[in-house]
């Protein structure tokens, strides 16, 4: 169940840290979401959780495949979990 809701966290390159930069990881989520699957809901958190820290945002940049989540440390995988509740 937890690797189903981390699955449909989408992420993928992020330049800086500022509110364009959450957008842009919350808009890489949606596009994730939609090529993989899932509800799309908790973007916006992850989007505000990844402007908040740099470390996590660095880890969510990596990201861009089901593979690539499932490798991820389990700090990002509780950051994303926290935004996707079951």
């Amino acid at each position: 169940m937890m690797i189903r809701m981390l699955a449909i966290a989408a992420l993928s390159p992020v330049c800086l840290l500022s509110a364009a930069a959450a957008n842009e990881i919350a808009d890489d989520c949606r596009a994730y979401v939609a090529e993989n699957g899932g509800d799309a809901s908790g973007c916006d958190c992850l989007g505000e959780a990844a402007d908040a820290d740099a470390d996590l945002a660095a880890a969510l940049s990596e990201i861009e495949t089901p593979d690539d989540l499932e490798a991820a440390d389990d700090a990002t995988k509780e950051a994303i979990a926290a935004c996707f509740p079951s």
